[in-house]
């Protein structure tokens, strides 16, 4: 007939939630290892804060935002309307580039498939 493989015995107790649990419970001899509470005394006193713990606070804008293409220079032999691919970190994000002339001026990346579109808006002031 054939070789039989992954063979089941489904018995109507499997199906019996407590009853398994309880015999999986029995079957489970060494349970010292699955304490449900991480070792270390433990107490009712308030933290205290030192100032030996304060840590130094992480920066304004992580340093790969501040990589804005539209503020590098492109080469001569380039069309100056193309832009250099941006960092996937880029995208998605609002810039505000700083004021000039009374002009504020808004950007965003945006991804569509292997293209990129950067919007531009620009804002008198």
């Amino acid at each position: 007939m054939g070789t039989i493989n992954n063979l089941i015995h489904v018995r109507k107790s499997d199906f019996e939630i407590f009853d398994a649990l309880q015999v999986d419970s029995l079957e489970c001899s060494d349970s010292s290892d699955l304490s449900s509470s991480p070792p270390g005394p433990y107490g009712q006193e308030q933290f205290i804060f030192r100032p030996e713990d304060h840590f130094k606070a992480p920066p304004i804008l992580p340093p790969h935002l501040l990589q804005v293409i539209l503020n590098k220079d492109t080469n001569v032999s380039c069309d100056p309307a193309l832009l250099p691919e941006p960092n996937h970190v880029m995208l998605n994000h609002l810039y505000a580039l700083s004021i000039k002339d009374g002009v504020m001026v808004l950007s965003a990346t945006h991804r569509y498939k292997k293209k990129y579109v950067t919007s531009l808006l620009y804002k008198p002031i």
